[in-house]
């Protein structure tokens, strides 16, 4: 199969047509791995990642292809279809969407399922392992909300005199369900709130990280744009450092890396190792054969090696004795 890698994509041609692969994408690593294989069986591995692609799959219950994605016969909503493709994307099992399904055929209301929907189609947000999704939530500098109600029956948390909610990391904030506002053209109305990051710090000047059940969403406002939503029930789980971009992350909202990806890294992590003990033998360059056979019994393919110096940010170079890489940057 004929190829072309440059600093962003491979570009495989099948049948005359270019196939891009970004760096970026999860593929990406499976096909540099396919490089490993003997000659004869690249090209049916590398066709099987490209035809799951292009063309879609099966897998657990599941139907994916590039129009649409369905769950146990039932078609997802643009919002949902996207989450599993991301899950898929990031090579995590697709099983992980199956818990949040679950939680949200828990809400007793339609009409807020339907909303979520909404909601999740301004910002794809992580969900999580537990079944729950992740959203940020805008609080004083001292955490208590922004705004109080006396007359909501708070069933967890802290409450002041003016019906304002303490909010700690590792609280869980709850009221009564039919205090929070279900008519979604009242846009600022009672009811514990949450939204996407952008919405979060433009409300207040501390921004928290917390979980929602998709079984408590009770309403999205159809206003800012669907960037908010209230709900019964939450919980904090860390002050915001940086936004979460992974497609799910475990219940404590820590981001979950599929196995090719801890691989990729400790492949990364192994030549760059290398590469430093032999700077500190005192050594100006290394071999990119050399570097194959220091994993022995392994010996991963040149182009892997390669596509990793690259992305390590080591300059190699051809000499007629073979590929070298330059490590005297590596020398303090």
């Amino acid at each position: 199969m004929k190829y072309i890698v440059n600093q962003q994509a491979i570009v495989f041609f099948s049948n005359g047509k270019p196939i891009r692969i970004e760096k970026s994408a999860h593929e990406y690593g499976r096909i540099m791995k396919c490089f490993d294989l003997p000659a004869d069986q690249q090209d049916d591995a590398i066709n099987a990642i490209l035809k799951e692609k292009t063309e879609g799959f099966t897998r657990e219950g599941f139907e994916i292809d590039p129009t649409q994605v369905t769950y146990e016969g039932e078609r997802l909503p643009t919002a949902l279809a996207d989450k599993v493709r991301s899950i898929v994307a990031e090579g995590l099992p697709v099983t992980l969407f199956k818990k949040f399904w679950e939680s949200l055929q828990s809400n007793p209301s339609a009409n807020s399922v339907r909303q979520l929907y909404d909601f999740l189609s301004y910002k794809e947000l992580p969900i999580t392992e537990d079944g729950s999704f992740i959203a940020y939530k805008g609080v004083q500098k001292d955490g208590w909300s922004c705004h109080g109600n006396k007359n909501t029956k708070v069933l967890q948390g802290e409450v002041s005199d003016s019906g304002k909610i303490k909010n700690n990391v590792g609280d869980t904030i709850e009221v009564l369900r039919r205090d929070v506002d279900d008519e979604r053209s009242n846009h600022c109305s009672f009811g514990l709130h949450v939204g996407s990051l952008s919405y979060a710090e433009s409300f207040a000047p501390k921004v928290l990280v917390v979980k929602v059940n998709p079984a408590d969403v009770v309403s999205v406002p159809d206003d800012c744009s669907c960037q908010k939503c209230r709900v019964a029930k939450y919980e904090v789980i860390d002050s915001f450092d940086s936004e979460i971009f992974a497609a799910v992350t475990d219940e404590d909202g820590n981001p979950i890396e599929s196995e090719d990806d801890k691989e990729h890294q400790e492949f990364l992590d192994r030549i760059q190792s290398y590469l430093e003990r032999k700077a500190d033998d005192g050594l100006d360059e290394v071999s990119v054969q050399a570097i194959q056979n220091s994993f022995s019994p392994e010996y991963p393919s040149r182009i892997r090696v390669l596509d990793a110096l690259n992305e390590l940010g080591f300059t190699w170079y051809e000499t007629d004795k073979g590929k070298f890489v330059d490590i005297r940057e590596l020398v303090y």
